[in-house]
């Protein structure tokens, strides 16, 4: 387990708090602290599974994008909650009676826009292009909503950048409906 620190004053000031007194690293020195354990961790046990939990969302991306070609690791609130979610979504379809086959014609709202939201809708839409084969048009029944449930585009350039850094293939994202559009989720 890491300790970084944390910049929530209440934490610092309790005096139960058992986490260390300092505001949080960030940037380069954050990211020396990771890649220090990491390493640390795989020269003691080079066939260990590093999961990464309750990472904020702007490292979450960056040290999964960072880790996962060279060490056998997870992040657990991208793509753990992603692969539950996903496997609730295609029991749904199950449970409606129909084949797994269409679940690409399904309407997909994610509402949240952290890194669990994004993994899960990143997951979903992967499922569908592999399912389609087309990228171009597996995102048009997906939808991301942010926390005042109004269509995110705070995270699009963000998700952008996340998609086609760690997914390289996927062309599709321009095409999330944003703001202004009447989206009719019953059809």
């Amino acid at each position: 387990m890491l300790d970084v620190g944390t910049n929530n004053l209440k934490l610092i000031e309790d005096p139960f708090y058992l986490g260390l007194r300092q505001p949080r690293l960030e940037g380069e020195e954050y990211l020396s602290i990771i890649d220090e354990y990491i390493e640390a961790v795989l020269t003691r046990w080079p066939k260990a599974i590093v999961q990464f939990e309750d990472f904020q969302m702007k490292w979450a991306f960056e040290t999964l994008k960072r880790y996962r070609e060279r060490f056998c690791m997870f992040n657990d609130d991208v793509q753990g909650t992603a692969g539950v979610a996903l496997a609730g979504l295609l029991g749904t379809v199950r449970a409606q009676g129909r084949s797994l086959d269409d679940f690409p014609n399904h309407k997909i709202v994610v509402v949240g826009a952290g890194s669990a939201g994004l993994g899960v809708l990143s997951m979903a839409v992967q499922v569908v292009v592999r399912m389609t084969g087309n990228a171009e048009t597996a995102a048009q029944n997906f939808f991301l909503l942010d926390k005042d449930v109004q269509f995110c585009t705070s995270f699009l350039a963000f998700f952008i950048l996340f998609v086609q850094s760690l997914l390289c293939s996927f062309r599709y994202v321009m095409s999330f409906l944003l703001c202004n559009e009447d989206v009719d989720f019953m059809n």
